[in-house]
């Protein structure tokens, strides 16, 4: 499957690709004849401008005389016969070099006798700004606009002869419209370059994974200094502090909390965006005299307006590839899905911040030229409006105070303002020019989808039985195909066919049964679609049915500990510990000389009826299991794990004095004799020191569960690298995508 996708998504590109639309760059020939056209139309008309947009006359300039003798001789003596562009010009007009010397010579002849002679207005015009160089009027010719070449409002009327015209005046000219064209292209550089840079990015992740996955052995040797020292302070570490899984909070009501990625993968996306905003700005720089704009503020922000656009045009493929779930990158590189999440809002805050400046220096430079409200009423303009207004949007309400509140709201209205925003950038886009990168985003979402939906016909329709655990949990039982192999430590997302909820589809780990012939997933009670879902099931007896399901899955793979670690030391918390009992009890069928230990922090003894079966089975392996009870004497939902484990007793009394707890405590204690039960909160510090100074081999620490456990045991780990000679490593599978 996943070679398919790989193949599938290439192919696309590729057909992209091979449909020749790219951007256009601009040729030293090209800013040579939009400088010569322009300052030549200053003077009078030899060849009327071609087409709707008034583009270069080719067939004029090439093959009649007027036409030819005077943007020669700009190419000649205004770009002192430089040979690059000349041998371009040849090639365009299909003739020799040869031939357009002689060509050229013949009409300097004729210059002198039946040419129009400019050289004294020519030193008399000034050229500083397009406002102020007005076209001087001759005989036989029109009026020209200095800025566009264009004819002013009569009829155009085309000199009959070539023009002399004294280039002394005409460096602005070539430097201005040097600058202009030449920013094309090098903003097209710089946006490959950024891509570039995530190239670099993920050839690296690559090879590591693939050195990790044919080598796993060696990485045991890598304990020295340099490698200890660049785990513990870049690698491994939380960038500020202890806080990673959990957000950052800065006050005013949670609204501007935010979780902050490792220190490493902060490293990488604070080089991209110092290099963004070099590349933004790099090679723009004001030409004296400007005949395009009025002001340095017209001409700096047209610049910046142009070199911002394209350079988020750029980004939103990549962006599009980081958010989806069937990105190949994921299983080359073995980043999980939460890694491409953070460098996908990462990338989309960078692409819509460069939006906005490329909005805001367009308007500057239109208001200054006097062109804003022409170039408003254009439907390319209109459409890039109603895409940055999306843009705002979408990074607005994609901000965690919102996910976090009302997750299912914010994901349909995400979609919609994506919908939009790709709608609205194609119009524009494709109108410069660059509607190739929407074709590209659009390519990226359709490969997802089709993929995504292929996984769910393939599994079909399946009616799952699920129940409600302990008061605090759904089981979620589902008759798997006899294709769908899971993944330790792997999840999928499902959607309940019922009519409030069936658009919704979430992610959940699963474990498999002993018979393999479903999987069972197991999903907290909290807001949304786990609350709708409890409340339905609490008015059935028994609290369970059974729902239509859709499966689309699995994605994830196993966090690798096992392959080089001789002690691999499992930690879950609450509703943590499907995947990582999963992916224990998978190491433990596999190992042979390997210690395995299981430790699972949970409230109450009530979360045990969830997942007794599980224990049960831990029995037939040699996973040594503890299990940390926090509040032991809350017997709260002790009625609902009798009625769980079958018990014939019965009870009217209210939970809170449900009697003898003791003994029920005491019976799950001897049925699950191979389990140490520890009454108490564990230290999580002392148990990693002990672990370490214990260990006789490579040591790996994997964990899911409570965001704080989870960056405690990785502070805790990061801490005590050079605790021991092993190697010792820090597994987190805890997915925080929301």
């Amino acid at each position: 499957m996943k070679f398919f996708q790989l193949i599938t998504f290439l192919l696309t590109f590729a057909l992209i690709e091979a449909s020749g639309r790219k951007p256009r760059k601009y040729s030293k020939l090209d800013t040579a004849m939009q400088a010569c056209n322009v300052y030549i139309g200053k003077y009078g008309t030899v060849c009327a401008s071609s087409g709707k947009k008034k583009s270069i006359n080719w067939k004029c300039y090439c093959n009649q005389d007027p036409g030819f003798g005077t943007i020669s001789d700009c190419l000649v003596r205004g770009y002192n016969n430089d040979t690059s562009i000349i041998d371009k010009f040849v090639d365009k007009c299909n003739m020799t070099e040869s031939k357009f010397y002689e060509k050229y010579d013949r009409i300097q002849k004729e210059f002198k006798t039946n040419g129009t002679h400019y050289a004294n207005k020519t030193s008399k015009t000034k050229t500083s700004s397009a406002s102020k160089t007005s076209s001087t009027k001759a005989s036989g010719t029109a009026s020209v606009s200095s800025s566009t070449g264009k004819a002013s409002s009569s009829t155009q009327k085309v000199s009959p002869t070539p023009l002399l015209i004294n280039y002394k005046t005409f460096t602005p000219y070539k430097n201005a419209y040097a600058m202009s064209y030449n920013n094309y292209n090098i903003s097209i550089y710089y946006g490959a370059g950024l891509l570039g840079y995530w190239a670099g990015i993920f050839v690296i992740a690559i090879l590591a994974n693939l050195f990790r996955k044919m080598f796993p052995r060696l990485t045991n040797y890598c304990t020295g200094a340099v490698s200890n020292a660049f785990r513990k302070y870049i690698l491994l570490p939380a960038t500020f502090g202890k806080k990673k899984a959990q957000p950052l909070s800065f006050g005013f009501g949670g609204f501007f909390d935010g979780l902050v990625p490792t220190r490493l993968e902060s490293l990488i996306i604070t080089v991209f965006v110092l290099l963004t905003g070099f590349l933004s700005a790099l090679h723009i720089h004001h030409v004296k005299d400007n005949p395009q704009y009025a002001t340095k503020n017209a001409e700096l922000g047209h610049l910046i307006a142009d070199r911002t656009g394209i350079l988020s045009a750029f980004l939103i493929p990549l962006l599009i590839l980081f958010g989806g779930r069937n990105n190949f990158l994921q299983w080359l590189t073995g980043w999980d899905f939460a890694t491409f999440i953070m460098y996908h809002r990462w990338i989309s805050r960078i692409d819509v911040l460069l939006i906005i400046v490329h909005a805001i220096t367009f308007t500057v430079s239109d208001k200054a030229t006097g062109k804003y409200n022409t170039r408003m009423k254009r439907d390319f303009m209109i459409w890039g409006v109603v895409a940055t207004i999306c843009a705002g949007f979408i990074l607005f309400q994609a901000m965690l105070f919102f996910r976090r509140r009302c997750y299912e709201v914010f994901f349909c209205i995400h979609i919609v303002l994506v919908v939009f925003f790709v709608v609205g950038g194609f119009h524009h886009l494709d109108d410069q020019g660059y509607g190739d990168f929407m074709w590209a985003a659009i390519a990226v979402w359709v490969f997802d989808r089709a993929v995504r939906l292929g996984r769910i016909f393939f599994f079909g329709v399946r009616k799952a039985t699920v129940s409600i655990k302990g008061g605090e949990t759904l089981k979620i039982e589902v008759p798997k195909p006899k294709y769908w192999k899971s993944i330790a430590g792997g999840h999928a997302f499902i959607q309940f066919l019922r009519p409030t909820v069936f658009l919704q589809s979430h992610p959940f780990t699963f474990t498999t049964t002993e018979s393999e012939d479903k999987i069972v997933f197991y999903a907290k009670i909290k807001n949304g679609i786990t609350e709708n879902i409890s409340k339905y099931l609490s008015r059935l007896p028994g609290n369970t049915a059974t729902i239509r399901v859709l499966v689309e899955g699995p994605y994830g793979e196993p966090s690798g500990a096992g392959r080089n670690c001789k002690n691999v030391v499992f930690i879950a918390g609450g509703n943590g510990i499907p995947g990582i009992y999963s992916e224990c009890v998978d190491l433990a069928k596999k190992s042979k000389n390997q210690s395995i230990k299981l430790v699972w922090i949970i409230r109450h003894w009530k979360s045990l009826s969830w997942f007794t079966e599980e224990l049960e089975y831990l029995k037939k392996t040699s996973v040594q299991t503890t299990v940390y009870v926090t509040q032991p004497q809350d017997y709260n939902g002790m009625k609902s794990f009798e009625q769980d484990s079958n018990s014939e007793k019965k009870s009217d009394e209210k939970d809170s004095v449900e009697s003898p707890q003791n003994s029920f405590v005491s019976k799950i204690k001897q049925d699950l004799s191979h389990v140490e039960f520890i009454e108490g909160r564990p230290n999580i510090v002392e148990q990693v020191e002990q672990e370490i100074k214990e260990t006789d081999g490579a040591l790996g620490f994997v964990t899911c569960g409570h965001p704080a456990m989870v960056d405690e045991l990785r502070s805790a780990v990061t801490k005590n690298l050079n605790a021991s000679k092993h190697r010792v490593e820090f597994h987190e599978q805890l997915q925080t995508w929301a």
